[in-house]
């Protein structure tokens, strides 16, 4: 597949690349179809790309469906009647609005095959991370319009993700006391556990807690501090003990724990939070404490980082394939299609907005992130933080090096909540995919981006973008059922839910 390069703005001064791939368009079966060749590139410039573009380029996976089986539950499918919903990166008045079905001939087809389904989806959603602790904390609003399960202009998202210590948006470091029997959550973990608790289980039953450490407490690093260096060798089982301990106090709390991972980025070390792991060490610490987080229902997933760091999971999958049953990617380096190549359910955990224009965005999050991905096996997609306020914090002050210009999915301020470009995608797919629908296979006019799904109530719903650059009027074939037909303008977002 060609790759070719063009300018993208930067997401961080100090490391940033001004580098994006391009994928040639294809009309694709599994759920998506590519987009426009000019669009988007194939991976967001982060400062983390750096290290993950050495393993970016000259790579190429097979496309692969993700496929698990399963019956069909009819041979019929309601799609006589539905919702439609568009968003517009450029008239704020047309997003999440809902529009009526257009007459006239078609000008872009998408064919969905409901009795071809692929993998479960999980959901979708984005980190609580001490930022937007402090921001969401008095803001019922801004919490509603995420979590609201059933909120006309919100997000409706089904999962979040929960650090198990600082990052770089903590003002400050923290990592949790342990004695080697006890663990002892910080206040800044308590306060995340109490906003989530007392505020967004109540807007969504049934949310799924993903739970990563950026850091190991400084007594197991390599260079006896929160910030940067290593884990320690010989700490790879106190670790693993940590590690189950603090599932298992999350879960004597009522946090509905999902799946963690071993660590957040282990083949990245900087000046905020973070920890470097090797592959042997991974090994190590996954088989310590698999079997103590499975007990507890708790997944564990692998690697955690870019989808050019495959290869780090298939090692880890390799050396602990009894302790790992999933594995989580982030979107600063590689190519989605790298995912295809895992055994085990997958899904993104982690992909920032910075400064891009809501054109872009749309584009490169339709692309990348929902077609691409899900057509690769992902079973749902997280953001990263839930909010952030106008200057892209806070963040640690103490970091050179921690992303500056970041986006939440809402930007708050004291005069209000602004609904961010990546928002909108999540929404969109929300409203496609509830969790527990299958993704199903589907085919489409090229410059759709696209990804289909059936949902555990019999409904079809379809996620798309426009990268045709004119209107199109787009016709849904649901085989074994009905065909109905939208106009969508050039760059927008859409989601067909059938009723």
């Amino acid at each position: 597949m060609p790759v070719t390069h063009r300018p993208r703005s930067r997401r961080r001064t100090a490391f940033s690349l001004g580098l994006t791939a391009t994928v040639a368009l294809a009309t694709l079966s599994g759920g998506c179809a590519a987009t426009d060749p000019d669009s988007a590139p194939t991976f967001r410039d982060h400062p983390r790309s750096q290290h993950a573009q050495q393993h970016a380029h000259g790579r190429e996976h097979g496309r692969r469906s993700g496929r698990q089986g399963g019956d069909v539950r009819s041979p019929h499918y309601p799609v006589n009647t539905g919702t439609f919903w568009v968003s517009s990166p450029t008239d704020a008045s047309r997003r999440l609005l809902v529009e009526p079905g257009a007459a006239g001939p078609a000008t872009a087809t998408v064919s969905v095959d409901p009795g071809d389904p692929r993998q479960v989806w999980w959901g979708t959603g984005a980190a609580l991370t001490d930022a937007s602790v402090g921001l969401l904390r008095d803001r019922p609003d801004a919490l509603r319009a995420l979590y609201g399960a059933y909120a006309s202009d919100g997000a409706r998202l089904s999962m979040l993700r929960l650090p198990l210590s600082a990052t770089d948006f903590s003002p400050e470091p923290w990592a949790w006391a342990w004695d080697g029997t006890r663990p002892s959550p910080p206040s800044q973990e308590t306060a995340a556990v109490d906003l989530l608790r007392g505020q967004i289980l109540g807007l969504r039953p049934g949310l799924k807690v993903v739970t990563a450490p950026w850091t190991a407490p400084a007594t197991m690093k390599s260079n006896h501090s929160l910030r940067g260096g290593s884990l320690a060798a010989g700490a790879e089982t106190p670790y693993a003990d940590l590690l189950a301990a603090q599932n298992t106090w999350l879960k004597s709390q009522g946090v509905p724990v999902f799946a963690t991972t071993v660590g957040n980025e282990p083949e990245w070390s900087s000046d905020y939070p973070s920890m470097r792991m090797s592959d042997d060490q991974l090994v190590q610490v996954g088989r310590a404490a698999g079997p103590r987080l499975h007990t507890l229902g708790v997944r564990l997933w692998a690697l955690d980082h870019n989808w050019s760091d495959q290869p780090h999971a298939a090692a880890s999958l390799q050396g602990a394939p009894a302790a790992y049953d999933g594995v989580a990617y982030h979107c600063y380096g590689g190519r989605p299609d790298a995912m295809a190549a895992d055994p085990v359910p997958r899904m993104v955990t982690e992909c920032t907005g910075t400064t891009d224009g809501w054109g872009g965005t749309f584009a490169w999050d339709a692309r990348n992130l929902v077609a691409d991905a899900v057509a690769a096996g992902s079973s749902g997609l997280m953001m990263w933080n839930l909010a952030l306020d106008a200057a892209h914090g806070p963040v640690d002050t103490g970091s050179t090096y921690g992303c500056k210009n970041c986006r939440g999915l809402l930007t708050v301020t004291p005069d209000g909540v602004s609904r961010e470009p990546e928002f909108f995608t999540l929404a969109h797919l929300s409203r496609a995919a509830t969790p527990g629908a299958r993704v199903v296979s589907s085919t489409s006019t090229p410059g759709l981006a696209v990804a289909t799904f059936r949902n555990e109530d019999g409904s079809i719903g379809v996620f798309g973008h426009n990268a045709t650059g004119t209107e199109q009027v787009v016709r849904i074939e649901v085989k074994g059922g009905a065909t109905v037909s939208y106009r969508v303008r050039a760059g927008e977002l859409f989601t067909y839910r059938s009723r």
